[in-house]
């Protein structure tokens, strides 16, 4: 989504911005930021999907830091537990 629509969403649910950087102690600056991808934050991104109600991956599809694939993660564990623990 764009910044713009990400606002709008909010404010389709009586929230903006400063009411979110309020409820999540951050700056409105940081906040911000994250809607208009300069920086990212996972604890803001699922707090904006939670109050629109759509994933994150769908509200930030071209943010690839917010894109958790747990499996994979599960894989390269145990991959490197075989690895460290093989003599």
């Amino acid at each position: 989504m764009k910044p713009e629509q990400i606002k709008q969403a909010l404010e389709e649910k009586g929230y903006s911005l400063s009411i979110l950087a309020a409820a999540l102690g951050l700056n409105l600056s940081h906040v911000s930021s994250v809607v208009y991808q300069h920086t990212t934050s996972y604890k803001v991104a699922a707090a904006i999907a939670k109050i629109i109600g759509k994933p994150v991956d769908a509200i930030f599809p071209d943010v690839p830091a917010y894109t958790k694939n747990k499996d994979t993660r599960s894989q390269k564990v145990q991959a490197l537990r075989e690895l460290l623990s093989a003599e």
